[in-house]
C-alpha cells in the first residue's frame, strides 16, 4: 500500500497508534495483551487491539501471531510497514556525524551515504535535519587512510558473511618475500592506524594472520566446504585490540617503554593498547608497559617517536632499534 491509500483509509491517530504498536513489539518481541492494552491507551478496549493487529497483518504482512501456551502475542517481522522512527536530537546529530566517517574512512560509499541522509531529512522535521548536518560539516578527520579497492573490500566483507575462502595475491613490504598468493578462511575487518585490515587462517591448527587489504590484488572468493570457522571465544573485536599499530595476533611479547618530556604528557592522552599500564617517574617521565603480538609495530613506533622514547625491555626490542638508529644515521651522514 502507498503513502496515498495508506492516508486515505486510516486517520493520523491511528497510523500513530498503529506505529506505536509495532515499536512496543521492536523493543520487545514478546509482549502480553495486557501491556498492550495499558501501554498505548488502549484501555478495556480488547477489540480495538484486535482490529489493529488484523488490519497490520492483512495490509502489511506484520508478522504478530498469538501463542496460547505462554499467553503472548509474538513478534516475526513487520512485512510492509514502514516504521515511523521517533529520534530525538542526539540520535540524529549522530546519525548525522557517522555518515560523515564513514565517507572518510570508507570513501567509495560517500553517494550512498548522500543517498540515504537525503531519504531519511524528508522523515526528519526540518529543524532537526539543519542541526544533523551542521555536526555532520564540523566533523572533520584529519587521520589519514590508505588507499585500497572498493571490489577487494566488499568482496572480503561478503565472504566473511557467507563462510567463503578468499583467494588472492599479497605483497608485504616487510617479508623481503615479493607478491605471493594467500588462501585464507576471513573472519572480521577492522580499521587501526590509518588502514583497514582483515584477520582469518591459512588452515586448521594455524594461528591466525592479519592482513592490510589495501596490499591485496585479484581477490576471489570461492565455494568449498574447507571454511574454517573462528574458534570459539573469538571475535574482531578483542583480536584487534592486541594490536599496537596494525600487527594483532595471539603471539605475546611483554615490552617496557620509557617516554621522556614532553612527549609524556602526549603519550598518555592515548590508549595505545588494552594491556598498557603506566607508571609516573620523578622526573616527568612515564614507564609504558603492555603485552602486544608483534615487536616491529613497537620498534616503528619508537623510532617515530625519537629522541624522546626508549626501549627498557625486551633486549631484542633495544638492539632493533639500535640498529635501525645505525641505519637512520648513515642515511643522513
Amino acid at each position: 500500500m502507498d503513502g496515498d491509500a495508506m492516508s486515505s483509509q486510516m486517520g493520523s491517530v491511528r497510523l500513530s497508534r498503529l506505529n506505536s504498536l509495532v515499536m512496543e513489539f521492536f523493543n520487545e518481541p514478546h509482549r502480553s495483551r495486557r501491556h498492550l492494552l495499558t501501554e498505548l491507551g488502549y484501555g478495556a478496549n480488547g477489540r480495538a487491539l484486535e482490529r489493529d493487529l488484523k488490519f497490520l497483518r492483512e495490509e502489511f504482512g506484520v508478522e504478530i501471531l498469538y501463542n496460547r501456551s505462554t499467553c503472548l502475542y509474538e513478534f516475526h517481522g513487520n512485512g510492509n510497514f514502514i516504521l515511523q522512527l521517533k529520534m530525538n536530537r542526539r540520535e540524529v546529530t549522530s546519525i548525522a556525524a557517522g555518515l560523515n566517517m564513514v565517507c572518510h574512512f570508507l570513501p567509495h560509499l560517500e553517494e550512498d551515504c548522500s543517498r540515504f541522509w537525503a531519504k531519511l531529512k524528508t522523515m526528519l522535521p526540518k529543524d532537526l535535519a539543519l542541526e544533523g548536518e551542521k555536526l555532520a560539516e564540523s566533523t572533520v578527520v584529519a587521520l589519514p587512510v590508505s588507499r585500497m579497492d572498493p571490489m577487494v573490500f566488499e568482496t572480503i566483507l561478503n565472504a566473511i558473511s557467507d563462510g567463503r575462502n578468499v583467494r588472492f595475491q599479497y605483497e608485504s613490504p616487510y617479508s623481503g618475500e615479493g607478491s605471493k598468493p594467500r588462501c585464507i578462511s576471513p573472519w572480521g575487518v577492522f580499521f587501526l592506524a590509518h588502514a583497514w585490515y582483515f584477520w582469518g587462517v591459512a588452515g586448521e591448527g594455524e594461528e591466525p594472520r592479519t592482513y592490510r587489504v589495501s596490499r591485496i590484488r585479484s581477490v576471489f572468493a570461492f565455494d568449498d566446504s574447507g571454511y574454517i570457522p573462528p574458534r570459539e571465544g573469538q571475535d574482531t573485536r578483542s583480536y584487534a585490540s592486541s594490536a599496537w599499530y596494525g600487527c594483532s595476533g595471539g603471539e605475546k611479547h611483554d615490552i617496557l617503554i620509557r617516554v621522556r618530556p614532553p612527549l609524556s604528557a602526549v603519550v598518555e592522552e592515548t590508549d595505545w593498547h588494552p594491556t598498557q599500564m603506566i607508571t609516573h617517574m620523578d622526573d616527568g617521565s612515564i614507564n609504558i608497559a603492555a603485552t602486544v603480538p608483534n615487536l616491529e609495530d613497537i620498534a616503528r613506533w619508537v623510532m617515530a617517536s625519537a629522541p624522546y622514547a626508549e626501549v627498557i625491555e625486551p633486549l631484542s626490542l633495544r638492539r632493533k632499534i639500535a640498529d635501525l638508529s645505525s641505519q637512520v644515521t648513515n642515511n643522513h651522514s
